[in-house]
């Protein structure tokens, strides 16, 4: 098989979308993603493109592809994330050996070309029943570290709010407003600080897949903040993915942030937006609602997911590697 490895670039999206598209009617990933959504992965302002987006082809088919995603400093390494599929009619051929291999080599590329002191953490998360792709991990000594759930609740099983719907006392909750974009990125970057392996948001990466991206939908997130304050204590923000829609006939608000800053803890705001967020999403005509939650969240974020309906639906498994140490 004559493979070979190129930068993917705009001229090249139908073509990857066609390929994710594929690898999701066998593996069920549950993610659909239009040529929107991968020209703004392409746009990402933290990313080389030429070097971090590859495509792997074989007789002018798109087989295969890697992306990579230099995160930043985390404790005493540099974390790189990094993801990639093989179309499920061409695996077993050597293509994924191929993948990985050159994926890793560009993922230790890209730390040093940033912090050279530092060893490379390379994380990259797959499907838990994935076997086949978990021993080509393991090959390369990336090792099951982390666990995580993508959830989902249909949104007719929710139960309709009476009155003015939820509410917490000594806060308000708000509609996201314009105005609200730093706020809201310093509260997650501060919500987060203390859960395992997360690296702060820079601004531009906030803009380019959060407040500008064209799956925000800024009318369904929320904030509390303590009464007669505009201090925001709580967040959430709903992204809501086209793709969806046209693959399944159904609308998907998707939960992509839920967060308590510290101090703010332990008084039901999480819980209070997510019911005020799921009434909002019942009003607008959604039919769902989903969110990925790591399995050993501090906050007990799954707990207060169930408790709102939510169930389990995929298993992930996130593996990582020292590399360069």
């Amino acid at each position: 098989m004559d493979l070979t490895l190129h930068p993917l670039t705009s001229a090249d999206v139908p073509a990857w979308a066609e390929l994710l598209t594929a690898i999701e009617a066998v593996d069920r990933t549950g993610d659909h993603y239009d040529e929107g959504d991968l020209q703004e992965e392409l746009a990402n302002p933290e990313v080389e493109v030429g070097k971090d987006f590859v495509g792997a082809r074989a007789g002018g088919e798109l087989l295969g592809y890697f992306s990579v995603l230099p995160r930043g400093e985390t404790g005493s390494t540099f974390k790189v994330q990094v993801e990639g599929a093989v179309r499920p009619d061409a695996r077993g051929r050597g293509i994924g050996t191929a993948l990985v291999t050159a994926m890793l080599d560009r993922a230790v590329e890209a730390a040093r070309e940033r912090r050279p002191d530092l060893p490379v953490r390379v994380i990259v998360t797959g499907l838990s029943a994935n076997t086949a792709q978990a021993e080509l991990f393991e090959t390369f000594g990336l090792r099951p570290e982390r666990w995580e759930f993508a959830m989902r609740v249909r949104l007719d099983q929710v139960p309709s709010a009476d009155g003015d719907g939820p509410s917490v006392a000594g806060y308000d909750l708000r509609p996201y407003e314009a105005s609200m974009d730093q706020p809201v990125l310093a509260a997650h970057n501060s919500a987060f600080l203390d859960h395992p392996d997360f690296t702060p948001w820079s601004a531009a990466l906030w803009h380019q897949f959060v407040t500008g991206s064209k799956a925000f939908r800024p009318d369904l997130s929320f904030v509390a903040v303590p009464a007669g304050t505009d201090t925001i204590a709580a967040y959430l923000q709903t992204d809501e993915y086209e793709g969806y829609q046209a693959a399944t006939g159904r609308r998907e608000a998707y939960v992509s942030k839920l967060g308590t800053v510290r101090g703010h803890r332990g008084r039901g705001l999480a819980s209070g937006l997510l019911s005020h967020a799921l009434r909002a999403y019942q009003e607008a005509g959604y039919d769902e609602s989903s969110l990925h939650v790591d399995s050993q969240n501090p906050t007990g974020a799954l707990a207060v997911y169930q408790r709102a309906g939510f169930e389990v639906e995929t298993r992930l498994t996130s593996y990582a590697a020292l590399l360069g140490a």
